[in-house]
């Protein structure tokens, strides 16, 4: 008896609803169940399209589907006659869960995935990306506002020319722009399923005609789950830098850091169109020398800079009864070496 006879033969016996086709032809003559049946075709990659050549440690792939009863009790070769899947026969209508694991030679669990499909008739495909046990991962795309006659600005026509990215608070990465404006967008590391934060930084051309400054930002979160990539898309806002140094004011002459005592500096700036603190309730701290104070990631908009000197731990100065209003615009940034806006504080 040939292979294809064989399985015909598995397909009129088996016990389960699916039987199993190895030799690649599939031309669905299986027979034997009455009513509506389906044949069914798993196709697998390993993370971001990756194939059973990308992964050689890959010796075989287990499929469980509770219920079924399946040919070589779900032991599969990665690839089959040019493959990298198997097709499953005669699946009468419903909903089927299902699990993968691509197994080593020691079988051990390397990748896995899981999920569910309904078939009703005719056939059906299952693709599945399997990622190393217990981990997933997403695909994430972006876009820039509207700039000039470009509502959707491409990376060159935002004037980007680098972009780094973090996830969770991480290492910095540098990413390729253009392919998160492209297609499901860019793969993210392996990941353990559920929430996570993302902070993206484009960097280019400011005002000044300097490269590699700070033109747009976006954080945001995403949640992964197990057994399938999600896609998510996040927007950039354009940004503009501040630049601030002190000065202290005791009624009568102004003084240093050494003069007053004071050791330690608090600033925030409060944003006026949300009335939101940037640096939150606590404000950013920082030694009394150490000035100017830098901040290269403010949306455009008027703020009120407020400054709180300590001497010890007893506020001395500040300016918060008359803070000082700055102006961020778009693309206009700061760094320490820059021109810098002094604030006065008054002690108390």
């Amino acid at each position: 008896m040939n292979a294809r006879l064989l399985a015909a033969f598995l397909c009129l016996t088996t016990l389960g609803t699916g039987c199993i086709i190895v030799d690649g032809d599939g031309d669905g003559d299986g027979g034997g169940n009455s009513g509506t049946v389906t044949d069914v075709t798993f196709l697998w990659t390993f993370g971001a399209d990756g194939r059973c050549v990308d992964v050689p440690n890959v010796k075989s792939i287990r499929l469980t589907i509770p219920g079924e009863t399946l040919d070589s009790n779900g032991f599969y070769a990665c690839n089959t006659a040019g493959t990298d899947g198997i097709t499953l026969r005669r699946f009468r209508g419903g909903t089927y869960n299902y699990t993968l694991e691509a197994i080593d030679a020691y079988n051990k669990v390397l990748y896995t995935g899981s999920g569910s499909f309904s078939v009703n008739g005719g056939t059906r495909q299952v693709r599945v990306d399997l990622t190393p046990d217990g981990k997933t991962y997403a695909y994430v795309s972006w876009y820039f506002p509207a700039k000039g006659s470009f509502s959707r600005p491409t990376c060159s026509q935002a004037n980007v020319t680098s972009m780094k990215a973090s996830i969770d608070n991480g290492e910095w990465v540098t990413v390729d722009c253009t392919e998160g404006q492209s297609g499901m967008g860019i793969a993210t590391p392996y990941l353990a399923p559920g929430q996570h934060t993302l902070e993206l930084v484009a960097y280019g051309y400011d005002t000044l005609g300097r490269n590699n400054m700070p033109l747009y930002n976006l954080y945001g979160t995403f949640t992964t789950q197990r057994g399938e990539p999600v896609s998510t898309q996040f927007g950039f806002f354009a940004v503009g830098g501040i630049s601030v140094r002190w000065d202290f004011w005791d009624g009568s002459n102004y003084r240093d850091c050494a003069q007053t005592g004071v050791t330690q500096v608090v600033w925030n700036l409060l944003d006026v169109s949300t009335n939101t603190l940037v640096f939150g309730d606590a404000g950013e701290s920082f030694t009394c020398g150490a000035a100017p104070a830098v901040n290269q990631f403010l949306k455009p908009g008027d703020y009120k800079v407020f400054i709180r000197g300590y001497v010890g731990a007893t506020k001395s100065y500040t300016n918060e009864a008359n803070p000082t209003v700055y102006t961020v615009k778009a693309f206009e940034q700061k760094t320490r070496t820059d021109a810098s806006t002094t604030v006065v504080m008054n002690r108390l």
